[in-house]
């Protein structure tokens, strides 16, 4: 009877211990899986923006407005600039740039200019859209300004005027400043706007596709710090950035039948990565959205609407501007257009006079509106003319 006992108490107890043992393997198991799972979610950016490059539609963010330092993304802001300048006649791309000692000497990421050597303005814009280089955008700067610290001032007055107020510009190029210097200092989204702005040339779009180009009468070649550049359907654009401190950024865009995407991705911790993160938010976005389209700008005789006192009983309507809005995928079928027109307006009516408008709903929803507008005049009836027409 005793050994009985005995017994069951042993069996108990190695119970209670294989029981105990199985649930902290189960406890420690997921406590490492959970702190997989956290790393896992840990960002391989400091910050990132995906947007929709006509409207500036957000679609994906993250931490779009911290601080970060652009490094060679600076030279955007060059390039934009000195375009405006071409724009406006104010320099010719054609110019003839003579290099001074300053910009020969400006080292990093270079096409190695030598004092006093001669290249046009636009070859030198090449240099720096496409290579990135920082002796290029410092002649460029004096060529402009006459002075690098003034078009530092253009710089900084242009990012005032374009809303970008995480930005602060100190150099033509976005190498490190000297010591006890502050950095140059921008956000995803101050990026994302000065795109959208340089978007507008497309000579941009051409040098930001652009692999490899000849410079220096071949002697040497340009080759585009874009390694997506190729290797990224539609991709054209459009600028890389990069150093210790500042991490590795980039700036790309790519279209794709009517969508044009751009995509930010601020101080990564790898070369490699800014370009697959890079890749990938383009990639989700061409993915995952598409353009709703409603009725074409004077789509006629769609509605109508009675006229009181006119020379005519009604009249046709016509939408005045095109609507569109990018939506998720599958969502256009579930938007609805409401229509807002009055039973009957009084004559006279004018040709373009607003008369009503479409309202665009998704799931009840407003996404915006359309004017519709009358598609030709209608004069008012003379007393004459209403009488007979009251026999």
């Amino acid at each position: 009877m005793l050994k009985d006992y005995s017994r069951a108490v042993a069996n108990l107890r190695l119970f209670l211990t294989i029981t105990l043992s199985i649930f902290f393997i189960i406890i420690s198991s997921t406590s490492n899986l959970e702190a997989k799972s956290a790393k896992k979610k840990s960002w391989p950016y400091r910050s990132a923006l995906l947007i929709e490059a006509d409207t500036g539609q957000i679609l994906k963010s993250f931490q779009p407005r911290i601080r970060v330092i652009p490094a060679s993304l600076v030279k955007m802001m060059t390039l934009l600039i000195t375009l405006e300048q071409i724009k406006t006649k104010s320099v010719n791309i054609k110019d003839i740039v003579t290099t001074s000692r300053k910009a020969s000497r400006i080292g990093g990421q270079q096409v190695y200019l030598r004092q006093g050597e001669k290249f046009s303005l636009e070859d030198l814009l090449k240099a720096v859209a496409i290579s990135s280089a920082n002796d290029a955008a410092y002649a460029v700067a004096e060529h402009i300004a006459g002075d690098s610290d003034i078009f530092v001032e253009m710089m900084n007055t242009r990012a005032k005027q374009l809303g970008m107020t995480d930005t602060s510009y100190v150099n033509v190029h976005g190498l490190p400043p000297g010591r006890r210097l502050p950095p140059n200092m921008t956000s995803a989204r101050d990026m994302a706007i000065i795109a959208r702005e340089l978007l507008k040339y497309p000579i941009t779009k051409r040098w930001g596709k652009t692999k490899h180009t000849p410079f220096r009468n071949g002697k040497f070649t340009l080759t585009n710090t874009n390694r997506l550049v190729g290797k990224f359907r539609g991709l054209d654009g459009l600028k890389t950035g990069s150093y210790r401190k500042a991490g590795y950024s980039i700036v790309a865009t790519a279209k794709r039948g009517d969508l044009r995407l751009i995509a930010v991705v601020m101080s990564s911790s790898h070369p490699r990565r800014r370009f697959k993160e890079g890749r990938r938010l383009l990639a989700w976005g061409f993915a995952n959205y598409s353009w709703y389209k409603g009725k074409e700008p004077g789509s006629e005789r769609a509605f109508s609407v009675k006229v009181k006192r006119g020379q005519k009983n009604k009249i046709y309507l016509k939408s005045t501007q095109k609507f569109r809005k990018l939506v998720k995928r599958g969502q256009a079928r579930l938007i609805s257009v409401r229509k807002e027109i009055p039973t009957s307006i009084p004559a006279p009516i004018h040709e373009g006079q607003k008369v009503g408008r479409l309202i665009y709903e998704l799931q009840g929803k407003k996404m915006g509106e359309v004017q519709l507008a009358a598609t030709e005049s209608v004069d008012r009836l003379s007393f004459f003319q209403t009488f007979i027409r009251l026999q």
